[in-house]
């Protein structure tokens, strides 16, 4: 199936009249960057061995697609786009911040791009008849939906998820972390036994909530008060209290089966996105 329509910021090209389209002939979603992994290597005297010290990704994701305005009143023929139009389309195409892009297309469904986008218009005898759209991604690949999972326990409790992303290595979930009710403080542990990490939280008070979003950690019982500049709340040792082992997710070449153990009287959510490595 040939993919016509996409979505950008929650929004439908549909909703405009916009369809996926090819200008004389051109390919559209041709990649153009992405995937290039640099290795970093040195070379001890008198040895005729180069070794790796490290490796990463150099580029981005960058791919092009073109899209046109479907003109239903013409049964679909191009038409022209306005300066209204235009600019409608370029505030809510080119914007400052990533936002989220989606190809409706079979087998594309779970992928979706962080990205921000830049256009050019596709000019026929003077009148804008399309544009010529670039993506430029956050990282060298697309990402999943969003995945969660939750999982509850009065004292101790094991799980196992499986890892389904197209790239070897680990990622950082969204954690919630609610505390029970017992009857003083307590000591909460979620660890991984694929990955290594073991994350801990000391002295978390009854009923708690405590978020892990992007390397920070926020609790309900220790907040930033901007209007007061300054913390409020019961829990003013958390930063002392938190090991800094942040959570993760992995896999390795030979498994995908992570070993979740969590320790403590709490429920805990999570909710992560795995790299997708697919371009439409």
């Amino acid at each position: 199936m040939y993919c016509t329509e996409f979505t950008f910021d929650g929004i439908s090209s549909k909703q405009y009249n916009l369809i996926l389209c090819s200008f004389d002939g051109g390919q559209s979603g041709e990649i153009t960057a992405g995937n290039h992994i640099e290795f970093t290597t040195f070379k001890a005297p008198n040895s005729s061995q180069w070794m790796k010290t490290g490796a990463s990704y150099s580029e981005q994701l960058t791919f092009t697609f073109q899209v046109c305005k479907y003109n239903r009143a013409m049964a679909g023929q191009d038409a022209p786009i306005s300066e209204r139009e235009l600019a409608f389309l370029l505030r809510w195409l080119v914007q400052k911040d990533y936002k989220w892009l989606q190809f409706i297309q079979e087998g594309y469904e779970n992928i979706f791009y962080h990205c921000q986008i830049s256009a050019e218009r596709y000019m026929i005898g003077g009148q804008c008849y399309g544009l010529n759209l670039t993506v430029t991604c956050d990282a060298p690949y697309g990402w999943s939906e969003i995945l969660t999972t939750s999982i509850s326990s009065s004292t101790t409790k094991t799980v196992r998820l499986y890892d389904s992303s197209d790239e070897i290595g680990e990622i950082y979930p969204n954690i919630m972390i609610c505390a029970g009710n017992p009857s003083g403080t307590q000591d909460i542990q979620i660890e991984n036994s694929l990955t290594g990490r073991c994350m801990q939280i000391r002295n978390c008070l009854p009923g708690e909530k405590i978020s892990i979003k992007n390397m920070r950690i926020d609790s309900s019982e220790w907040k930033f008060e901007e209007s007061e500049n300054l913390y409020r709340g019961h829990h003013e040792t958390l930063y002392h209290d938190f090991n800094y082992d942040w959570l993760t997710i992995g896999n390795t070449f030979g498994s995908r089966e992570n070993l979740i153990t969590v320790t403590g009287n709490c429920t805990v959510s999570m909710d992560w996105r795995v790299p997708r490595k697919a371009v439409v």
